[in-house]
């Protein structure tokens, strides 16, 4: 066998593999073909297509039937390693490497990319087919490039706003039987795309109003959810930092979510929650409805922008008789809220409550902290309070970065354990009634 390095007609790398039959036992050919594709990560060959190389390993096992002896920490290995084109050429070579690393190869797609484009829903089909690729899908990121969301066909709408009818569409059918019927483990949905340069107008083009924007993904995949009584663990839809494009914008989501039977049906058992959007007058009813039937939810983030309508917005949440009481994780990111609704908010879920992270909060009243610290006793599992640049009335800033860990020293457990760590309530407000967490540096806490 005489492996050699060369370049074919358009100037690429490629391997040239020569075997002579009778000259190398096998188990020593098959080795050193697999030496070489994992070498290729560190040598300049790493670009070299992997397929030829691949079909003639894959002529030769399947006659001499060796490949089986190899160690599978060999396989899992080289599995590791390989791009992801590689490693499915790899999976191709034989059925007996097939069923070696098909395990290794399914485990990339844990999470499954989607731009709702014909390529992408019918790469999520292809995927559905496999009865153990499948089974690894738990989550369907739509993250591509804003323009480009279902950019190949046509989307047509009602004169209301929102999509005409979308699970009548083939593709959009396919994918909803694909998620029923053969993705069951996939029950977690993020919508988060990326910003994209807008592309210059183009006569053959369909106009911007007919391509998809993340509301009409959202509506795509709570018009499924609500049909088939989709059970959901993660609904993630929140802009950030990673798009421009107005969001939550009522007049593109469903009708009628909320009363729909199957939707509060499936929404029960959601169990994290992640929104980030500007609070309009038009959106304010339908964000806390999501709240508000998802008994179930053990985690929580939102960021609704700072402003007066935020705050009554967590003011109506605060009182409302269905606010969720299981929550082991509350994150509030650059909104609004007042200490009083904060503390409601927590003390519902004080017996499951294990972490608390506020980030940009405006509205809380100074000394509230203080409060908070004296009520930790009624929180037996909360174990951390990060703060991030949290601002009181007229821009007073109340804290900087500061990240607390209660079980160790069991910060706040009454006050006994404040006492214990050389600390009292009163240690953790300035004479002007103002927040000064340097306070809390030095005393063993992990900040």
């Amino acid at each position: 066998m005489r492996i050699t390095k060369t370049l074919s007609a358009s100037n690429d790398p490629i391997l040239v593999i020569t075997i002579h039959p009778g000259g190398v036992p096998p188990r020593y050919m098959v080795g050193t073909l697999l030496h070489v594709l994992y070498d290729h990560r560190s040598r300049d060959v790493l670009n070299i297509p992997c397929l030829s190389l691949l079909n003639q390993l894959s002529e030769y096992t399947m006659a001499q039937s060796s490949l089986p002896s190899l160690p599978l920490e060999i396989f899992e290995m080289i599995c590791d390693e390989l791009p992801t084109p590689d490693l499915a050429a790899l999976v191709g070579t034989c059925c007996h490497t097939y069923h070696r690393t098909i395990h290794r190869f399914a485990q990339r797609y844990v999470e499954v990319y989607l731009d709702f484009s014909d390529t992408s829903l019918n790469h999520l089909h292809a995927i559905s087919q496999n009865h153990i690729m499948r089974q690894y899908v738990q989550r369907l990121v739509v993250m591509a490039p804003e323009p480009y969301l279902g950019r190949d066909r046509p989307w047509h709408r009602t004169a209301a706003g929102h999509l005409r009818n979308p699970r009548d569409i083939s593709s959009i059918r396919r994918f909803r039987d694909d998620l029923v019927h053969r993705l069951v483990n996939c029950r977690s949905f993020i919508i988060s795309p990326i910003p994209s340069p807008e592309p210059e107008p183009s006569e053959t083009e369909p106009s911007r109003d007919d391509h998809l924007v993340p509301d009409d993904v959202a509506y795509i995949l709570w018009d499924i959810i609500a049909d088939a009584s989709l059970p959901i663990k993660l609904f993630w839809y929140g802009k950030g930092m990673n798009y421009t494009s107005e969001t939550m914008d009522i007049k593109r989501l469903p009708k009628h979510l909320i009363g729909n039977a199957g939707f509060r049906a499936s929404w029960m058992q959601l169990e994290n929650l992640h929104l980030e959007h500007e609070l309009t007058p038009y959106n304010f009813s339908f964000l806390l409805d999501l709240i508000l039937h998802g008994p179930a939810l053990r985690k929580l983030y939102l960021s609704l922008g700072p402003s007066d309508l935020a705050m009554e917005f967590f003011a109506e949440l605060a009182r409302s008789e269905t606010l969720p009481g299981m929550l082991e994780r509350l994150t509030l990111a650059f909104t609004t809220i007042q200490a009083d609704d904060l503390l409601r908010i927590l003390c519902a879920s004080r017996l499951s409550l294990r972490r608390l992270d506020l980030s940009g909060v405006t509205g809380l009243s100074t000394g509230w902290l203080a409060v908070l610290s004296s009520l930790l006793g009624e929180f037996p599992h909360l174990e951390t309070i990060e703060l991030d640049t949290l601002y009181g009335g007229e821009g007073v800033t109340l804290s900087t970065a500061t990240t607390c860990g209660l079980s160790q020293k069991g910060f706040g457990r009454g006050r006994g354990s404040l006492e214990e760590m050389g600390m009292k309530l009163v240690d953790l407000t300035s004479q002007g009634g103002m927040l000064d967490l340097s306070k809390m540096q030095g005393t063993g806490l992990t900040i």
